[in-house]
């Protein structure tokens, strides 16, 4: 529910911004079409604890994961063309991805006596988390002066998230009575989930000549999915946030 107000709050104060923008100053748009490349970056970070309850000695062992995923890297490319005076339609795609070293926490039940467990952590080793996704844009171009444009931006995003969680775990016995146990090694588990959600950004954009420029945006979008853990049970993921970048512009 936090996060659906957060998108809804951004995508109103960018659609407002355009708007101004366009207000400001309807100058026709003469191009037939666009086409964008930029590197940027996305903004946030998200948390969710993964559990699972494997059977070990005959007992339900515990694994607790503690998950943080910070935002990274993006590029992003998107082409268009105009349908009707400053209105174009266009399509975009943008890949984004980070990575986490978490430390799991886990309760080992004994070999000899029931119900006596052991704890035990360790590292999870590297473990991504990916997302690409197709944004369907409604652009509204508003050229300021013959070298400056600025584009509102918006419509749905189809997402692919991709998480990795902690499968199997491998563990070493200590010293009999087996008092203490480690953990020797972690099985990592990859899935993936669609998702939709909707986005509302400005482009902006100085033609260094009549047909390329140099251009940035800025925007948010968001959506989230359940997904599945080793232990069966379920975590929500999310995908988006405030997102910029820089990069190159071409009109035709």
């Amino acid at each position: 529910m936090h996060k659906t107000t957060r998108i809804v709050a951004w995508c109103g104060a960018l659609l407002f911004a355009g708007a101004s923008v366009a207000q400001a100053q309807m100058l026709p748009w003469g191009d037939k079409g666009y086409a964008t490349f930029s590197f940027g970056l996305q903004a946030g970070s998200q948390t969710f604890t993964e559990t699972s309850t494997p059977v070990i000695y005959g007992e339900n062992a515990s694994i607790t994961v503690p998950h943080s995923v910070g935002g990274g890297g993006l590029v992003d490319f998107s082409g268009g063309m105009r349908v009707w005076k400053n209105l174009a339609v266009g399509l975009g795609y943008s890949r984004t991805s980070s990575s986490e070293t978490p430390t799991l926490a886990a309760q080992i039940p004994n070999p000899l006596i029931f119900n006596s467990p052991r704890s035990a952590s360790g590292s999870t080793g590297e473990l991504e988390h990916k997302e690409t996704a197709i944004h369907l844009q409604l652009l509204w171009m508003v050229p300021i002066t013959n070298e400056f444009e600025v584009a509102a931006i918006f419509g749905p995003v189809f997402y692919n998230i991709t998480q990795d969680f902690v499968g199997n775990v491998g563990i070493a016995e200590g010293a009999p009575p087996f008092g203490t146990v480690t953990i020797t090694s972690v099985e990592r588990l990859t899935q993936s989930k669609r998702a939709t959600g909707f986005e509302a950004g400005v482009d902006a954009t100085y033609r260094l000549t009549p047909r390329y420029g140099a251009g940035a945006f800025m925007r948010f979008s968001g959506a989230s999915a359940d997904m599945e853990t080793a232990g069966g049970g379920t975590v929500t993921v999310s995908a988006g946030n405030f997102e910029i970048g820089v990069g190159a512009r071409v009109r035709f």
